[in-house]
């Protein structure tokens, strides 16, 4: 009796489960919730078949080719030249380690790391975004006595703010097109 006592308990739990997670899922489409980089609606703004000449002070950087990987994945065409069409000027990647902590022995123990490009993004004559710096912040933990470990986290991290600084330039894009 115990026994099938405790598999009606069970049954009525997991039901409450999947209802709370329907509900929730439910709720946060209701709010408007959606993911960063996926399009809201149908008259969102889309960068899809867009033609672009990228004119980057690293053109063979890293940000540069994270930028252009972006941009293919939105769909926009990067061309040579033009005069009429788009032209996004990209300035050089500056990267800045600030301590925001020290140990006992006087070493950093946070360190917050910071990295910034200047863009500019036009269509003939009309500046459509005026130069300005897109910029990424991140914090990391420094473990003196780990120095190999701490050099591949800090690589990893420079590679993940690459990353996040190109979206965030493509969404400047997009919000500036769509205006």
């Amino acid at each position: 009796m115990a026994i099938v006592v405790s598999a009606d308990i069970m049954k009525i739990s997991q039901l409450g489960l999947h209802s709370a997670a329907v509900l929730l899922i439910c709720s946060l489409m209701g709010c408007g919730f959606q993911l960063k980089g996926t399009p809201g609606s149908p008259d969102s703004p889309s960068l899809a078949g867009t033609e672009l000449v990228l004119i980057s002070s690293q053109p063979r950087g890293e940000l540069t080719t994270a930028l252009r990987e972006q941009l293919r994945l939105q769909g926009v065409v990067v061309g040579e030249k033009t005069t009429e069409g788009l032209v996004l000027r990209l300035g050089g990647e500056r990267f800045q380690q600030r301590n925001l902590s020290l140990t006992a022995q006087a070493r950093a123990a946070e360190v917050e790391l910071t990295m910034i490009a200047s863009v500019a993004l036009s269509q003939g004559a009309t500046e459509l975004i005026v130069e300005s710096d897109a910029q990424v912040v991140r914090q990391f933990l420094n473990d003196p006595l780990n120095v190999v470990g701490k050099t591949e986290e800090l690589r990893l991290l420079r590679e993940e703010m690459r990353q996040d600084l190109a979206a965030q330039i493509i969404r400047r894009i997009t919000h500036s097109l769509g205006n």
